[in-house]
């Protein structure tokens, strides 16, 4: 069974384990897409467990995604330096692949991006271009590429700015 747990109310060491068995099975795809933005490159390649910690720990809200008890994705969002603006992300292994993970994820998507939508009109990340999987899972949402940098990161690599702007009253 897929089950959604709002971190807020999970044990600090039930998040521990959680993300710990993330990172260590982390999708190839979310992998490269931290290796090629982490700013600790220059101490080596990133550590996932530390990316995914710092991840939770700068959202305002955030989830771990089981499935039959497995951790099988991490998602969040947390404030951005722009007004307005939220900053959505998330990572994952190759269990969110599976198609019941698929499905639950997708009927839980809309819901997630209203209440998101209810405190930042305008929710955002830059997603690496070769992440085919998440940029499908925004465009379902609702995102939109809202500009390309081809020389993003460190590893200088194109990523799309993808983003959803809800204006006006939002209808639950």
């Amino acid at each position: 069974m897929i089950e959604f747990h709002d971190l807020a109310d999970v044990s600090g060491e039930q998040i521990h384990d959680w993300l710990d068995a993330i990172a260590n099975n982390l999708r190839p795809a979310d992998y490269d897409e931290i290796k090629a933005t982490n700013p600790l490159l220059t101490i080596g390649d990133p550590d996932p467990l530390l990316v995914l910690t710092m991840s939770v720990m700068n959202s305002l809200d955030a989830w771990v995604i089981t499935d039959d008890g497995e951790a099988i994705a991490v998602y969040g969002v947390g404030p951005s330096d722009e007004a307005g603006s939220g900053i959505v992300w998330m990572l994952g292994t190759p269990g969110m692949e599976r198609p019941r993970a698929k499905i639950a994820i997708g009927r839980e998507t809309y819901a997630v991006i209203t209440r998101w939508h209810g405190r930042w009109p305008r929710l955002f990340n830059h997603v690496d271009a070769r992440n085919s999987m998440s940029i499908f899972w925004l465009f379902r949402a609702g995102f939109e590429i809202e500009d390309v940098d081809l020389t993003h990161g460190r590893e200088s690599r194109p990523f799309y700015l993808i983003s959803s702007i809800q204006e006006g009253p939002i209808h639950l």
